[in-house]
This record gives structure tokens, sequence and C-alpha cells, in this order.
């Protein structure tokens, strides 16, 4: 019986792809097509597809392995893999539909609720605009958070809990306006601009109704915040790229008159520092391979994660990246001006280190509800969970299941 490859071996042939096109993703700020064309080929952005639609649904840990490797050579890269996963909500015969002639790639922005639905027979009338959709460049189609409205303006709210209704639609890219916005310290290569669209018809089966990421096939990967775990994974390749290039500067020739670079190799402090980021780098590793195996063995067993994995899967996406960021920083410290200049490859990993740090999903405004669920969790009553604001932890515990933003019927649409 022949195994399937891991997606490591997968993507291990691209490396080389993606170290030549370095000063392009930089300065152009894009990830070249040729680049695209061959993580789509290769399976890395189909690795949460499922099966019956020619995904992989991978394990998540392998994914998280290649995510890893490609964050190692490129930022960008390793970003842009972390989104464009192939998972959908869209309908069975929709997607069916799309992929006779067509890719499946997917950006947008399911945090910012910057569009406006208006439910009529058959779909939605949608118009908005959303920032920061990492990926858009080359995206066959994009999504964006909405509001649903009724007919005279008015927001529609859940009859459980008074709060917003939320719908999700997916646009076809010939639908969107795409805006040149991003130009940022680092991560230059995702692509990470603004877009929108001006009154558009969604079919309904284009659309989450339920507020995003919904259940609809069935599949592990659909019942649990995974594809924000690559966070860490994203983290730790920059930081084992950090230290790579600091060893580098180790081996070159001191320039003469340079007493600094005479002794750097033989510095202890040095010494200690690279041992340090090595075990904080393997720690974190072990950490995010552990949480995440038992993560998707609850999916697999159950209808959704178990809640303390979820509260855990939260803490640990936090805790590494702003472990790595630290480990980066410290590198970068060490290396003096040899990261300094422009072009420097250690220059870049603290740029796109810096700048992936601070994605709202991993702010370390986070953690305080964590720390809350572990003293409370124990108590008479239940966690204290009513104030958690992450959304790595969904649905809600049980004891706030009305909350959840799943909805049973929708309002009556207009012809």
């Amino acid at each position: 019986m022949t195994t399937a490859p891991s997606m490591l071996e997968r993507v291990a042939p691209l490396f080389d792809l993606v170290r030549d096109a370095e000063d392009v993703i930089e300065n152009e700020r894009r990830v070249p097509d040729e680049i695209t064309d061959a993580l789509y080929e290769c399976g890395m952005y189909r690795a949460f597809l499922p099966k019956e639609l020619g995904g992989l649904e991978v394990h998540p840990v392998d994914w998280l392995e290649a995510v890893e490797a490609l964050s190692h050579i490129n930022g960008s890269v390793g970003w842009l893999c972390m989104l464009h996963t192939g998972q959908t909500w869209a309908s069975r015969d929709a997607m069916k539909r799309i992929l006779t002639d067509e890719r499946w790639i997917i950006a947008g922005n399911g945090g910012r609720a910057g569009g406006v639905a208006r439910a009529v027979e058959g779909g939605y009338w949608v118009s908005g605009r959303w920032p920061f959709s990492s990926g858009s460049p080359e995206a066959t189609h994009l999504f964006g958070l909405c509001v649903l409205h009724d007919d005279e303006g008015n927001e529609v709210l859940s009859p459980k809990d008074g709060a917003p209704w939320f719908v999700v639609p997916y646009f076809r890219r010939e639908d969107v306006t795409l805006y040149d916005t991003w130009d940022g310290l680092g991560l230059r290569g995702t692509g990470s601009g603004d877009f929108s669209v001006d009154n558009v018809f969604v079919p309904a089966e284009m659309v989450d109704e339920r507020g995003i990421w919904g259940i609809t096939y069935g599949t592990p990967h659909e019942k649990g915040p995974f594809i924000q775990a690559a966070h860490s994974a994203h983290a730790i390749g920059l930081a084992t790229a950090a230290m790579e290039e600091l060893i580098k500067q180790t081996h070159l020739k001191a320039r003469r008159g340079s007493y600094r670079q005479l002794r750097f190799a033989t510095d202890e402090n040095l010494h200690i520092k690279i041992a340090t980021a090595d075990a904080r780098i393997r720690s974190c590793r072990l950490f995010q391979n552990d949480v995440l195996t038992r993560a998707f063995a609850s999916a697999q067993e159950n209808r959704y994660i178990d809640y303390e994995l979820r509260v855990l899967m939260a803490e640990m996406n936090t805790f590494i990246v702003h472990e790595m960021r630290e480990v980066v920083n410290s590198l970068f410290l060490e290396s003096g001006v040899g990261g300094v200049f422009k072009g420097s490859r250690l220059g870049r990993i603290y740029r796109d280190m810096s700048t992936a740090a601070n994605h709202i999903i991993i702010a370390q405004n986070q953690q305080p509800s964590v720390g809350a669920y572990w003293i409370t969790k124990d108590m008479e009553g239940g966690p204290f969970i009513e104030n958690i604001e992450m959304s790595a932890i969904y649905p809600p515990h049980p004891q706030f299941a009305d909350r959840a933003n799943i909805r049973v019927e929708l309002p009556t649409r207009k012809k």
C-alpha cells in the first residue's frame, strides 16, 4: 500500500522557487503567479478542501509542518498558506460547478462587519467594503462579514439574543473591486488590501447564513479554528529563519578593523542567546503539536472540539506568536548592524514577525479571558466566560449556547 506524501514532501520541491522570488515579493508586493499555481497544484491550497471536492483533508499537524517550512523561507508565502486552505461553506452543487472549470482560492475578512446584506428570493443583495484581505490578488472568490438589514434599512436582530444577524457571502472575483492599500512594514507580499462590492446579488448557496464557518460538509476541519492555529506555525518558521541568519553571520570573515566581528562567533552571550532561542522554538512547536493533535482527535469524535481544548488553542496561538516575536527581536538585536540594511533577510524576517504579531486574532488582550477560564472553570456555576471575545473559541460554551451565532430561520425574503 502506497503511503500518501506528507504536506512537507509536497511543498519541498517549491522551496527554491520561493527563495528565488524574494525580491519580487518584497519590492513588487506580490507573490508571483507561478508560486500560486504551484501551491495549488501540489495541494497546499487544497489542504482542508473536502475530499469529495478534490481536496486532501490533511491532519492539521501535517499541514502546519509545511506552513512552518514555507514561512521559514518567506513570511508572505507562509502567511498565504495559512489562509488559502480550500475550506468552504458554499453548497456542494455550487462547489462542484465552480471546480469544473476553475480553482477555489478564497480571501476576505470575516472579522469586520463591513457589508450590508438584504435577503431577497434566492439570495442576497450585498454592498460593502472590507480591509486587510490577505491573498485577495490571487483569489477566485472573496468573502466579507455582513450585517443583515430589512427593506427599510434597519438591522435585523437575532430573536435569541438581540445581536446583529450576520451572514457571510462569497463574491465572484469579477464582481469585486480590489484596492492596492497594502504597503506594510512586513508581510509585504500578502496583498492584504481592501476590496468592495456594490449592490451585488449572491445566491443563497454561496452564503453562510449562520455567521461564519458553519459546518457544511462534516469534516473535522470545520469543527474548530484550525486555520487560525497556523499563526503559531508561521511565527515558529520566522523564528527558525532568524536563528539561521544570525548563525550565518558568525561564519563570516571579520572586516579589517572590526573588533566586534572578530570576536562575534566566540561571544559567550551570543551562545546563550542561540541556545535559549533554540529551546524556546522547540518547546513552542511541541506545545502547538500537542494541542492540535488532541483538538483534531476531539473534532473527529464530536460535533465540536471540546471547549477546554478550544481555550487551549487560543492560549497556544497567542502565547507562541509573542514568544517567537521575543525570540526574533532578541536575535535581531544580537546581529547589530547586520540586519538593518535594505535587502537584509534578517531585517525582512524582523519586519514580517513584527507585523504578524499585531494581528487581532493573536493580540495579547485575548489572554485575560483564557486566564479567567482557568481560574473559574471549577467554580460553582461554571467558568466565567461571559466576556470571552476570542474569535478562536466557537461556538460558545454550552452555558451560553443561546448566544451562539447559529440561526434557526431567516427573515421572510422579498421577491
